[in-house]
């Protein structure tokens, strides 16, 4: 077993201060910070963090959780600030005191009021469990001190022990299981002390007190059981299974895809080793890459997935071997200059990390390997480019290039071990396998190589033709909009092989966890139709918006700005016939949407629901420009008298990619 060395932090003393807070810099959360300290900057005071741990730690992060399990849950939607009466609140079903803390309910549109997560309680759980403990205490003070301390620990206590920042990646109310199944001990007790005042107070016998007691304080569980089924029920689901497979599918046959994170991995794994699907392609965790036992692990032949070539041995990797290979070049000044540095092949520079050129050093943590340009380029085998389809005879000689550049910037002064390894699992297989990135990957993995890169699915392949950043990149950013569209491919790909997880057939619950997901069909289908619209083949683009319309129907996914985009290539294209049903739909979601909107506070409308109106008052404006494009009259009338009480002298400004 290799073990590491550890290190330990010194802070200075000026630093210190008793039961510090805020103190996590990961993940830009200074910013987070701020906002919580009603914007100010600067180092936080005790007093502060005091305030931090009650207002967020205490209250949202404990409170809202606790009140979740026992009073009802307004949404799905992941809270991150107090301040938004939009996300995540907790609920009770009871209006005056939603409406009191949350936003008017009355024009509340039909997807909101009829979310499947919206749980109401009417806090019956909550008032049985205070009823159960104070008789608890009222009966046997020592142990309800000992239950209370239970409580307390697994709740509160864990709260102040993880010391959580802000913005998680997920809502954490998991941890506090322990706390939340204490409280229904009490909630048990509950029926103990209805019992006894129906016996002693009102004097009726014993087992109508007990049968009595017992049915009005199983009120809270039936309500939560009927609640939370329709959120809570997988049954009809298979949009994990299915989704994972489409990732799997965007692949051509012995590729290689690297996936970002639990919820773009686990499901693969699941679809290859329990169901069989796509067992030939390998999956490769970007989370995990940086840890020497799963880099040997890709040497091994998984299911029908041949080893992966690995340039840098297994020494070489292990322990805390390449955690960081330092750039350096004695050549250089202090004003970089990028031709004083070699441009030398990926493979020849990972043979020279792999060799220690560092000897004999007595520090630990000195690496014993150093990367010597800043400049690489992977090679291209041309010939079994243009044998495997990377390339083809539509792509000009400008284009198709014999190496891939890779320049790293002047500010990268090192290689951290994960990104080493993914350069070694690129460059050593390239010309052997195809290799994808996941759409849900981030850019900052690619090494620069968006101009290298083609959309043929869920997955981003690396090919060697240059597509120069253009307006599709400013447009869908470095992920999405990177390189060119592999149109043929990814049209086979949505039209043949891609399922919909039951989502296109049934009403059911969409978690915001399937979000990424969503995001990635709905730019990978956009793009390509868009692309198709390009070569003049409107047909295929047409194809493709129907079947985003059929996969992603209103029921489960409520129609918005995002459907827009689809419907307006439709018209475009010349389909204004089959567009205007979804139309029509859309204009009443729409029209819904507005209406609630004007009905908030000025502050509720800000603080939770300013980009949704700018939305939705851009997607009016570009319904009634559609409609105006396609000669309806009729329907341009028509809803120019539904949206007049909307109109507003200033335009709303653009929606990103719009």
């Amino acid at each position: 077993m290799v073990v590491d060395q550890k290190v330990s932090y010194k802070y200075n003393d000026s630093d210190m201060m008793a039961f510090p807070r805020m103190g996590d810099a990961t993940m830009q959360r200074d910013a987070v910070y701020e906002a919580w300290r009603n914007g100010k900057t600067g180092k936080p005071s005790q007093f502060e963090n005091i305030g931090f741990m009650f207002r967020y730690q205490l209250s949202w992060m404990y409170w809202r959780y606790f009140m979740w399990n026992f009073s009802g849950r307004q949404n799905g939607e992941q809270g991150f600030f107090s301040w938004d009466p939009k996300s995540g609140n907790w609920y009770t079903g009871i209006k005056p005191l939603d409406e009191a803390r949350l936003y008017n309910e009355d024009l509340m549109p039909e997807a909101m009021r009829n979310d499947q997560a919206r749980n109401k309680y009417y806090m019956l759980p909550f008032l049985f469990g205070l009823l159960g403990l104070f008789y608890h205490f009222g009966k046997r003070k020592n142990d309800g001190l000992a239950l209370m301390a239970f409580f307390i620990i697994t709740g509160i206590g864990i709260i102040i022990y993880s010391n959580q920042p802000p913005n998680e990646p997920r809502e954490r109310d998991y941890v506090l299981a322990g706390s939340f199944f204490t409280f229904c001990i009490w909630i048990g007790m509950g029926v103990l002390a209805i019992y006894q005042a129906l016996r002693d107070r009102i004097k009726l016998g014993g087992v109508p007190a007990a049968a009595l007691a017992s049915l009005l304080v199983l009120i809270a569980p039936v309500l939560m059981g009927t609640q939370n089924f329709d959120d809570n029920s997988r049954r009809h689901h298979k949009a994990s299974r299915d989704y994972a497979a489409n990732f799997l599918e965007s692949c051509e046959p012995n590729a290689i895809i690297f996936t970002y994170g639990d919820n773009d991995t686990y499901p693969l794994w699941y679809a290859q080793e329990t169901e069989g699907i796509r067992t030939d392609v390998r999956v490769v965790n970007l989370s995990l890459i940086a840890v020497d036992w799963y880099i040997e692990q890709l040497r091994r032949k998984v299911n029908n997935s041949a080893p992966l070539k690995l340039t840098i041995q297994p020494e070489a990797y292990r322990g805390s071997n390449r955690n960081s290979t330092p750039y350096y070049n004695p050549r250089q000044t202090q004003e970089y200059n990028p031709n004083l540095d070699p441009e030398i092949s990926a493979i020849e520079l990972l043979k020279f990390i792999d060799k220690d050129q560092v000897k004999n050093t007595t520090n630990p943590r000195q690496a014993k390997t150093y990367m010597p340009t800043r400049r690489f380029y992977i090679p291209v085998d041309l010939n079994k480019a243009q044998q495997s389809g990377i390339t083809n005879t539509e792509d000009s000689t400008q284009m198709v290039v014999d190496r891939i550049p890779i320049q790293l910037s002047p500010n990268k002064s090192f290689l951290i071990k994960d990104e080493l390894a993914v350069l070694d699992v690129i460059a050593s297989n390239f010309n052997d396998r195809p290799i994808y990135f996941s759409v849900t990957c981030r850019a900052d993995k690619f090494f620069g190589l968006q101009e290298y890169m083609q959309l043929e699915g869920l997955g981003l392949r690396i090919v060697p033709v240059r597509t120069p950043a253009g307006l599709e990149r400013r447009i869908y950013g470095d992920v999405y909009g990177a390189g060119r569209v592999g149109h043929e491919a990814a049209y086979r790909n949505v039209m043949e092989r891609f399922k919909w997880g039951n989502f296109d057939k049934q009403r059911l619950y969409v978690d915001r966890s399937y979000a990424p997901s969503v995001q990635s069909f709905h730019l990978l289908m956009l793009r390509t139709s868009e692309k198709f619209m390009d070569i003049g083949d409107s047909t295929r683009a047409v194809n493709l918006c129907l079947k985003y319309l059929e996969a992603f129907p209103n029921m489960n996914f409520p129609y918005d700005f995002k459907t827009m985009r689809f419907l307006d290539i439709m018209v475009e294209a010349g389909a204004y016939d089959k567009a205007k049903p979804f139309m029509e739909v859309l204009a009443k979601e729409t029209y819904d949407n507005l209406l609630f909107y004007g009905s908030l506070s000025p502050s509720d409308l800000e603080n939770g629901f300013d980009q949704e109106y700018l939305m939705a008052m851009r997607t009016k404006d570009q319904l009634i420009a559609a409609v105006k494009r396609a000669g309806d009259a009729a329907f341009q009338k028509t809803l120019e008298e539904q949206f007049a009480p909307f109109q507003v002298e200033q335009e709303a400004p653009m929606l990103p990619g719009g």
